[in-house]
């Protein structure tokens, strides 16, 4: 769903989160008319649209409700396009703790980026019908009608999806074919409401202390790649995060990261350079992490980067930021987010090939 599709297929209608949390959460009662997936309404979705080429690659994040009285779905969702260059936006959170052990804490006083748009309501809203089959495990979800920014157009739009109970009280979705450009997605589901009064706290995150099997659909250097649910190892938020003063956001440092000498240090032959080295392995090769939950509804939003790509002051060039949903189970705890990876080149002169776009989820 790059730009390009969005344009041939119409533009979409912003929905306030506040309707979706009001309006499209569908209660329980609802004559089951068309089973939901698993029983489940109320989903976290991640969308990939990748191809090998630069440029034409885009994701979606966002829910999807369905309604058992009527088989109707509705998705409300943020998206991005390569080619639109989606430069990251400043989250509203800015990172400090003020209380911490030498060497454990990433810099103070740096504003927590993400995704462009991600701060405001979802611009993208689809609806439609949707068929589940619990004998095939299957739920096939037909888009009839697509709004983005303000316009509505008639679509067709096809996607099958596998369903399977991850743990008791929580579904999960994976893509496995579609109508148009999509190339994967991720998805988990209960009937916990979206609001953000049933979302996690940053405090409760980090004393769950666990760890979420990471999967993805990834983009990056002209190559599409994709690693399977476990296959990539686990996101560890524990009491090594450490906890924000004001109790919005939490940060890592993580030692020995892999940070190198070709990513972090300019002009090689020259004493700058040797320098930059020696100083990179002087400091452990640290890579910062900050997580916020200050964002509505389900969002929280973290982003990372090399501490040798800067040593003396806030990293603001190309840092990896991802815009995170998080998925709670029908008893309301916190099992980990769906996301996207919004990183595209923000060196200067844009170079698309080394760009970084990935749809994922961190689930435990």
């Amino acid at each position: 769903m790059q730009m390009g599709v969005f344009r041939r297929f119409g533009v979409f209608v912003t929905v306030v989160l506040s309707v979706l949390a009001s309006t499209l959460l569908l209660g329980a009662s609802a004559a089951q008319a068309a089973p939901t997936p698993l029983g489940k309404q109320n989903w976290v979705v991640s969308v990939a649209g990748f191809t090998d080429a630069a440029g034409s690659n885009y994701l979606r994040l966002g829910y999807l409700v369905f309604d058992p009285s009527s088989n109707a779905v509705q998705h409300n969702f943020w998206t991005w396009s390569q080619r639109d260059y989606p430069v990251p936006v400043n989250s509203g959170d800015v990172y400090y703790c003020g209380e911490f052990q030498p060497g454990t804490n990433p810099r103070n006083n740096c504003a927590i980026k993400t995704a462009p748009g991600f701060t405001g309501d979802p611009n993208g809203h689809f609806t439609g019908t949707y068929a589940y089959d619990s004998t095939s495990g299957q739920v096939t979800i037909t888009w009839t009608s697509s709004t983005i920014n303000g316009s509505t157009t008639a679509v067709n739009l096809g996607e099958t999806w596998a369903v399977s109970e991850l743990h008791p009280g929580l579904g999960r979705m994976q893509l496995v074919n579609d109508t148009y450009s999509i190339t994967s997605g991720y998805a988990y589901g209960s009937n916990a409401s979206l609001a953000q009064t049933g979302k996690a706290s940053m405090s409760e995150i980090r004393a769950a202390q666990r760890s979420y099997k990471y999967e993805a659909h990834s983009w990056n250097k002209l190559k599409v790649t994709t690693v399977a649910r476990g296959s990539g190892g686990s996101f560890t938020v524990d009491t090594t995060w450490n906890a924000c003063t004001d109790g919005s956001c939490l940060g890592h440092v993580q030692k020995n990261a892999g940070c190198d000498a070709a990513s972090c240090c300019p002009n090689p032959g020259t004493p700058a350079y040797d320098a930059c080295v020696k100083k990179l392995a002087d400091s452990g090769d640290r890579r910062f992490y900050y997580l916020t939950g200050d964002l509505g509804g389900r969002r929280n939003s973290y982003e990372f980067w090399c501490e040798c790509l800067s040593y003396d002051g806030c990293y603001l060039g190309n840092s990896h930021v991802r815009p995170l949903l998080q998925v709670i189970d029908d008893a309301g705890t916190f099992q980990g987010w769906v996301g996207a990876e919004v990183s595209p080149d923000r060196s200067g002169t844009r170079v698309m090939d080394g760009e970084y776009y990935s749809a994922f989820a961190m689930v435990a």
